[in-house]
């Protein structure tokens, strides 16, 4: 018998390696689970409402050919962002039914259609459920009244009137020069003077506490100007240094500008597509309207002729704009993308001394000695009330209530008829009226 030799025998063997290694790989190719978990929602059925805030149960039917490790359920919005979870739920089997319940609880959920997401993991692939099912909002109502003081460079005190009507000092500030309400994020926004920051006050336990440091210098009016705006619900606000930023209520920066140079922004509103503001040049103290896109490039500008009492959005990138001349109110529109600014109202002999929106197309506006109701589309005014000189001015749209501050005094009115609700007596000027509803 004749033997191989040494380097064949070597060759044989691996060889025989390869073929035992690629048996080996076909093999592992063969077993791989390649099969997702199959997920059905069996309740609720599709289309069920479900009232904010309500509990109710989700339960799941999983099979697969290898067993399922975890099931998780969730609740999720038009844009699929998870509103609510029930968790994950463990299985450890090849099939089964699960059960286990959300709880909606998040006020300031909107009514409309959302999804629940069933996720069933094998370890190696994912297995998906879905079905549509309608959320009810919360009805809405106010959780609270704040009053802070006009601007201070000097320590100053916020009051809170809560759901029972009583009256408390519910925070303090080193010095003030500004103050909003965040009712999505629930927060009271209250922007310093000289030295106090911008602070973020939670007014629930779900919200977070956060603030922006004032510039770094000791001169007054480090915040110019500081709002809440309506139509996105990120707080906005201008600093000393000429920048303008939005904030989401989670305190997390989403829009960055600079003001024309020699400028300092005053007023904030956003408009679809763009951010408006109003800017008073440092030197001269001439005005202009800027605008933004939201990348924060400057889109439009022109002057302005009139001292701002209050600019607000009225549709696409029009603004109306409530100003005094020479002791005479006037009520301007302006189309930002176009420019200019048409007269559309005026109150001869008249200042205006507040304005608040009850919407797009209706105001309040606070004169000498009178309240009056104005309707855009069709240019009427109608009295409210007379006999009141106010200094502030505030809509809470969950009951309809108009708020007036007169002095150290807090009126309570119909904002339909102007009758008088109610009456509080503070103790101390009140420049500000912030009611904070549930959403």
């Amino acid at each position: 018998m004749t033997s191989l030799p040494l380097k064949d025998m070597w060759c044989e063997k691996v060889a025989l390696l390869l073929v035992f290694l690629a048996v080996g790989i076909l093999a592992c190719k063969k077993d791989k689970d390649e099969t997702a978990p199959r997920v059905r929602i069996i309740a609720p059925v599709a289309g069920t409402s479900i009232n904010v805030p309500d509990t109710f149960t989700v339960r799941v039917e999983v099979s697969d050919d290898h067993i399922v490790e975890a099931v998780t359920i969730e609740l999720l919005d038009a844009d699929g962002i998870t509103v609510a979870s029930a968790g994950s739920i463990s299985v450890n089997a090849s099939s089964g039914t699960f059960a286990r319940d959300i709880q909606l609880t998040d006020e300031r959920l909107r009514s409309g259609s959302y999804t629940l997401a069933a996720r069933a993991s094998d370890g190696e692939n994912d297995g998906r459920g879905f079905l549509g099912i309608n959320v009810l909002e919360a009805p809405l109502r106010l959780r609270s009244i704040f009053l802070a003081p006009p601007f201070s460079t000097g320590p100053v005190s916020i009051m809170r009137i809560d759901s029972l009507g009583e009256l408390s000092t519910w925070a303090t500030s080193q010095d003030f020069n500004g103050i909003a309400v965040d009712s999505y994020g629930q927060h009271l926004i209250v922007a310093g003077s000289r030295f106090a920051p911008l602070q973020a006050l939670p007014t629930a336990a779900s919200a977070n506490l956060w603030q922006v440091n004032a510039p770094a210098n000791d001169q007054e009016e480090q915040f110019t100007a500081v709002t809440v705006d309506p139509k996105d619900s990120r707080v906005y606000f201008a600093t000393r240094d000429g920048f303008i930023r939005g904030y989401t209520g989670a305190g997390i920066q989403q829009f960055i500008a600079q003001c024309l140079e020699g400028h300092r922004c005053e007023a904030i509103v956003v408009l679809d597509g763009e951010v408006a503001t109003w800017q008073r040049a440092v030197v001269g103290g001439a005005s202009q309207i800027v605008s933004y896109s939201v990348a924060g490039t400057v889109l439009h500008q022109f002057l302005l002729e009139h001292e701002r009492v209050a600019l607000f959005h009225r549709t696409g990138t029009s603004l109306v704009h409530f100003a005094n001349e020479a002791g005479s109110g006037l009520i301007e529109n302006m189309n930002v993308s176009v420019g200019g600014t048409p007269e559309v109202r005026n109150f001869p002999g008249e200042t205006i001394r507040a304005v608040v929106r009850l919407d797009a197309n209706t105001y309040v506006i606070a004169l000498d000695d009178r309240l009056v109701r104005y309707t855009y589309s069709t240019d009427l005014v109608s009295q409210i009330s007379a006999g009141i000189s106010a200094d502030a001015l505030a809509y809470e749209s969950a009951t309809g209530a108009l708020y007036v501050a007169e002095g150290s005094t807090l009126h309570s009115l119909d904002a339909s008829t102007g009758m008088v609700i109610n009456t509080v007596s503070t103790g101390s000027p009140i420049g500000h009226i912030l009611p904070l509803l549930n959403r």
